[in-house]
């Protein structure tokens, strides 16, 4: 397996470029390097290891370079240390400061000075281009990580409401199977259980008739039971009755007084459409008690041959404050966007929220 190769950072070639400018300042300054040359040297060094190690303004430089470049007005020789200070400030791009530094060298130049100088504003600006373009490129890699753990959040707020409003179909449902059976097999199964336990115990009494004639009734009962199953199992089925019944119910369980009117035929509506209108109908119905008083609430149900529009609009917001989208609106655009539908708002005398759901036919 191969090993993945290092990356080359900017502040690497700062620091080979400054290697490379001492080098050459040396090799320039032994051959006649005086005392004072020589601490300027040391001074550079420790000028330049200083702002490695410490996070000090780059205007602080400036304290240096007007020291060296004011000495190098009484000892031209020293002007070949300034390059160096005006690389640091190309790559910080502080221009200005530059000119301390520029002047010294302008009275005093020389061809060796002049081409280290050159070569010290050309890669000092390439690597300030290059530090910003990569500076950049890392923020707009963070952004969008920030957009991906936004979505994978999103991701797992729909899966869990997926999760929920299945969970909640389910025990609906069984609730209603539940209500079907006990409210029409119940009380047949019970009358003829009890017929069959008097008909037992007038056989054992030896009264025949009797018995024989409660086992008819029974035999009735349980009759009248296995049609009152067939009517249960039909009843079962979705319908159009049960849906907007509870969507009725909802609405007119509202803390407020709605204006509740549906067009359209919903006999053939997919559970999972009418699930999902449900939850958003719960939800805005919400919203509106959570940040609305309204002095009248109107809810319009709509079947078209392709859609479903529900408009909800009420007069109860508070103009004085700016229109939020909370998390509730967000994650239920999120839902219906998800089988292609829309969600709109129109804010101008009312409040009105749309909602459009596709029919796939």
């Amino acid at each position: 397996m191969s090993r993945s190769r290092p990356d080359v950072l900017p502040r690497h070639v700062y620091w080979v470029l400054i290697g490379i400018q001492l080098l050459l300042t040396t090799t320039k300054i032994i051959p006649t390097a005086g005392a004072s040359t020589f601490f300027l040297f040391l001074y550079t060094i420790v000028s330049l290891l200083v702002r490695w190690r410490l996070p000090l303004p780059v205007s602080t430089m400036m304290i240096d370079t007007v020291l060296i470049g004011g000495i190098s007005l009484f000892y031209p020789e020293n002007t070949i240390f300034l390059p160096i200070f005006v690389f640091y400030f190309c790559v910080h791009n502080r221009p200005i400061f530059t000119l301390p530094a520029l002047i010294a060298i302008c009275n005093h130049p020389t061809l060796f000075t002049c081409l280290i100088l050159l070569g010290a504003i050309i890669s000092g600006y390439l690597l300030y281009i290059w530090e910003r373009q990569r500076t950049e490129l890392q923020d707009e890699v963070n952004v969008l990580h920030q957009r991906i753990h936004g979505m994978t959040q999103n991701e797992e707020h729909l899966l869990r409401d997926q999760y929920n409003v299945e969970r909640l179909s389910r025990l609906t449902e069984r609730q209603r199977i539940a209500e079907i059976l006990h409210d029409n097999l119940g009380h047949e199964l019970t009358a003829a259980h009890v017929t069959l336990k008097a008909s037992g115990a007038l056989l054992d009494q030896g009264n025949n008739d009797n018995a024989r004639l409660l086992l008819q009734k029974a035999q009735q009962r349980l009759g009248a039971a296995l049609g009152q199953l067939r009517k249960a199992v039909q009843q079962i089925e979705p319908n159009d009755d049960f849906d907007l019944k509870r969507i009725t119910i909802l609405v007119h369980s509202f803390t407020f007084p709605v204006q509740f009117n549906s067009s359209g035929n919903f006999t053939d509506i997919p559970v999972a459409i009418h699930q999902l209108l449900y939850v958003s109908m719960q939800e805005a119905l919400t919203n509106i008690m959570k940040h609305a008083t309204p002095n009248a609430v109107v809810v319009h149900l709509e079947r078209t041959p392709a859609i479903i529009r529900v408009i909800l609009e009420n007069d109860g917001l508070d103009r004085t404050q700016p229109m939020h989208v909370g998390n509730g609106l967000r994650y239920m655009r999120k839902r219906i966007e998800a089988i292609n539908g829309s969600l709109s708002i129109q804010h101008d005398k009312t409040f009105r929220l749309i909602i459009t759901l596709p029919l796939k036919e």
